[in-house]
């Protein structure tokens, strides 16, 4: 299903071994494969996980204070850190200490003294594997008609980043918006044709987008949701002017509005500083009512929801 990759020096291979030579030794290994950091305890290899997720964990068994175990045992309990492959690097290989490694959530071992080759090629597949284990999930989160993120990431992903907001006391802002008239463009031009229409404006919106952070969402059919973390109610309502202005700028026909083609309108609601919404829920509730307004203040524009308390 995928093609073979050959290039991972973009990969990140986190070394978590007390050993200095054998640092030095893993490291020389895999010199020019992939890109390599290295922390000397389960403790730190934590720390460093939660900062900057690795691609792959190279384990020794035993370090000082927490155990090399110990530490597969907690990373594989953290969320959005479990799924990082862990392979123990260790001399200890018997029968039982193999099946701890198992049982701990490890995808391998590799014994000492270390085969040069043996642990390039098992760091080569496993990185590999959790490549295309990221590309599978990728494609998981994307709307299939319009390439941009669906409704089940932006679940996932603006619970997340409200949660965020609200402890680092920044300010999340959403914008809600949806296609003016569309069902009466389908019922003149057909499903196709409406089809079409929606690819255009998701990738207008999404032209607009510059941040790496923020995202456009499919909401459902002709809705769309665009999540602005760390963007303060001045900046979202500006960018959901520039939404509305890109799709005009589309042109696509459309003799049943007002408007003569196709057009949106949008409505933003921030959580300042994490205090003016109790949940995501209300915090697009918010956005939606203030898409309203802009529905019934003549649509084609973005609408700013009036702020509340929790």
């Amino acid at each position: 299903m995928f093609k073979e990759i050959e290039d991972l020096s973009e990969s990140l291979v986190l070394i978590v071994e007390d050993s200095m030579l054998t640092q030095k030794v893993i490291s020389c290994f895999l010199e020019g494969i992939c890109s390599v950091q290295m922390v000397t305890s389960g403790e730190k290899a934590i720390e460093f996980c939660r900062a900057t997720p690795p691609d792959l964990i190279l384990m020794d068994w035993v370090l000082e204070g927490m155990s090399g175990v110990e530490a597969c045992k907690q990373l594989q309990d953290m969320e959005g850190l479990s799924d990082i492959p862990i392979i123990f690097v260790t001399s200890n290989i018997s029968e039982q200490q193999q099946d701890l490694c198992w049982d701990a959530g490890a995808v391998d071992f590799i014994p000492k003294p270390i085969v040069a080759k043996t642990l390039i090629n098992r760091v080569k597949t496993h990185l590999k594997y959790k490549q295309q284990a990221d590309t599978l999930k990728r494609y998981s989160y994307y709307d299939g008609l319009t390439k941009v993120f669906n409704r089940r990431f932006f679940d996932m992903e603006g619970a997340r980043q409200f949660k965020q907001s609200v402890r680092q006391q920044h300010t999340c802002s959403v914008v809600m918006l949806d296609i003016d008239h569309f069902k009466k463009f389908n019922d003149r031009y057909g499903h196709l044709n409406g089809d079409d229409a929606l690819k255009a404006v998701a990738s207008a919106i999404d032209g607009e987008i510059r941040r790496p952070m923020d995202g456009v969402y499919r909401y459902g059919g002709e809705e769309f949701a665009i999540l602005l973390p760390d963007t303060e109610p001045d900046g979202a309502k500006q960018l959901a002017d520039q939404f509305v202005a890109a799709v005009k700028a589309l042109g696509i026909v459309h003799e049943d509005s007002e408007f003569g083609i196709v057009t949106i309108s949008a409505g933003v609601a921030s959580n300042n500083r994490g205090e003016c919404y109790q949940d995501l829920a209300a915090l697009i509730a918010a956005a939606d009512e203030a898409l309203y307004s802009a529905k019934h203040r003549g649509r084609n524009q973005a609408c700013v929801a009036e702020k509340k308390g929790a």
